[in-house]
């Protein structure tokens, strides 16, 4: 339900689904269900304290879901703002970051939120129908879950006995995990295993002259010992997404496996571009992604 409403958000603002709209969809699945499955423990460990009571003394079922769902509501809506808060820097990021990381936080963002309003709408009326009438009510927990709760239980005591080395925990974990240990960088280095040469000479050249340029810098780059096979092409189709003249050329460079190479991705381009320096060419080496 979470994601159709989502769906009819996205639609309503003529947003469009793409990759990254999907990546923030696919990192909410996890968290979509988690109000809702708040509110309905909450409803079964009410009913079943009330299945323990006296008949004269139970609630109706109706009357009984809405307590148990008042009960953590506020819980359900605080644990969603305080998510929706970390997301909200994405909004900030500015150039190519921003245009990649904001539709993935509106997808998150708005899938969470439409998860808070079925988790206090739908999931309420679902327990109602569904919850009262489930036979393993009258039945405890599972030799498992005893375990984990009496764990649990035991964990949570000796926090709450010692508050002030809790909090001193925390705040050591907050700073450490907040210290520069780690580079960052926007994304992480690629070796693809191949290198992209784009060579890009004066617009008005023939297509001749830019393939016969273009084939001396296929023999000079051949002589580069890291390098197993070259292919080159001057200019694109005029229909192509990134349609060039035949003033440009292109190579692309195959490159021996990573474990077999005794330099560095970065050493292999410089040494391409000192060999190729004496060409009249703009000269551009990168990756093909």
């Amino acid at each position: 339900v979470s994601i159709f409403m989502t769906a009819l958000v996205f639609k309503y603002f003529g947003l469009s689904l793409t990759t990254m709209t999907l990546g923030g969809l696919a990192i909410a699945i996890g968290g979509l269900v988690d109000d809702a499955v708040v509110g309905v423990e909450n409803v079964l460990r009410r009913l079943k304290e009330d299945r323990a009571k006296h008949h004269d003394h139970r609630l109706h079922p109706i009357e009984l879901v809405a307590h148990a769902t008042m009960e953590v509501r506020s819980a359900i809506l605080y644990a969603t703002i305080i998510i929706v808060l970390v997301f909200l820097p994405l909004f900030a990021l500015p150039g190519m970051e921003g245009r990649l990381f904001v539709p993935l936080g509106v997808a998150f963002i708005v899938s969470t939120l439409a998860s808070l309003v079925v988790s206090v709408t739908v999931t309420p009326v679902l327990s109602f129908y569904l919850l009262p009438r489930m036979k393993s009510l009258d039945h405890g927990d599972t030799r498992v879950l005893a375990w984990l709760k009496a764990r649990y239980r035991n964990g949570l005591q000796a926090v709450l006995e010692r508050p002030r080395a809790a909090v001193f925990a925390g705040t050591v974990a907050v700073i450490v995990a907040a210290a520069p240990f780690f580079p960052t960088t926007f994304l992480p280095p690629f070796n693809e295993g191949t290198l992209l040469i784009g060579m890009r000479l004066n617009p008005g050249v023939t297509l001749a002259e830019s393939t016969a340029l273009a084939q001396q810098a296929e023999v000079l780059v051949k002589q580069v010992p890291e390098v197993t096979h070259v292919g080159r092409r001057s200019g694109r189709a005029e229909l192509d997404e990134h349609a060039e003249g035949v003033h440009v050329s292109e190579l692309d460079v195959g490159l021996k496996p990573a474990s077999e190479l005794t330099r560095s991705m970065g050493e292999i381009a410089a040494d391409i571009r000192a060999r190729l320096v004496n060409l009249p060419a703009a000269i551009a080496i990168g990756q093909p992604i």
